[in-house]
């Protein structure tokens, strides 16, 4: 994993953070799920299943970002996947990720009967009929500056979305599964967040626009002029600024606790590109200025 998805991954990690981001995208700014109902699980585990056969498999997962939810619906494993890129198998590998979750539901419960009485019917599945696994959610958080060009469910991956319209029975006997997948750069209504998504989702809207980024960081000024590292680097991450992402490098890891201002970065990159800009025109034999989103280091 690179340091930008380790940078987003540990900005999202925040409990604030991340109950704010399920209740945007699926409450629609509902205060749903709250941050103290939220307890983080190690996202990387071991799941040994036993097959008909009774020998066993194991299987590893590693995923981004889980906590269990002990809220409105009892409880739930809600789970962020952060994508860089385009992972063109992404409803695949989610469905695996929350098939395993739910195969470890299952086994915790079978282990929890070990000893006691089950029914005949009960005794093969090693689960009662009056047991109950909860929900698993998972969030696919793409931030790239590239659309989204990939299949968001397993129909789109098998070429069958003309022959489901044809034949819509086919519904019913080939199972589908869509990931739930949030483009942070094409929220359109900011505004259902709470914390600083609002202000770091709209500023994504800008990232292909030097101009407009400049402005509206400069009207949010109160919020990026005062930057603790994790919010400095994820956004460093999702301008995809190598420039940017080594100031904080440069201050030093032992300053966890030190804020940074966004707003004296940027136009330190945006002057170091007039003045790139101007000797590589003067060079040319050229009037004005070259400028583009990698000569202020972003890239």
């Amino acid at each position: 994993m690179g340091k930008a998805d380790v940078a987003v991954r540990q900005w999202l990690s925040d409990k604030d953070r991340f109950a704010d981001l399920f209740n945007g995208i699926m409450f629609h700014g509902e205060r749903v799920v709250l941050p103290e109902e939220l307890k983080e699980r190690k996202g990387e585990s071991d799941i040994i299943i036993t097959d008909k056969e009774k020998k066993e498999r194991a299987f590893q997962k590693y995923r981004d970002i889980v906590m269990l939810w002990s809220g409105k619906i009892n409880l739930a494993v809600l789970a962020v996947e952060a994508q860089g890129r385009i992972h063109y198998a992404m409803p695949v590998r989610n469905m695996v990720y929350d098939s395993l979750d739910y195969a470890e539901q299952v086994r915790l419960v079978q282990k929890s009967h070990k000893g006691r009485y089950m029914a005949s019917s009960e005794f093969l599945s090693g689960f009662g009929r009056e047991d109950r696994i909860y929900p698993v959610v998972t969030l696919v958080f793409y931030y790239d500056t590239k659309e989204w060009d990939g299949a968001i469910n397993l129909y789109e991956m098998m070429g069958l979305k003309d022959e489901i319209e044809r034949h819509p029975l086919l519904r019913r006997y080939i199972p589908d599964y869509h990931i739930n997948l949030v483009e942070a750069g094409k929220i359109e209504n900011e505004e259902v967040f709470c914390t600083d998504l609002q202000e770091v989702l709209g500023m994504l809207k800008y990232r292909k626009d030097k101009d407009g980024l400049q402005k509206y960081i400069n009207d949010n000024k109160a919020y990026f002029s005062n930057l603790d590292r994790d919010s400095y680097y994820a956004i460093g991450s999702f301008l995809q600024s190598r420039r940017l992402l080594g100031k904080i490098e440069e201050s030093g890891k032992e300053r966890k606790e030190m804020r940074l201002d966004m707003c004296k970065a940027l136009e330190e990159l945006y002057e170091d590109g007039i003045e790139q800009g101007i000797k590589q025109g003067v060079e040319q034999g050229k009037h004005g200025t070259a400028l583009n989103l990698s000569k202020m280091g972003m890239e």
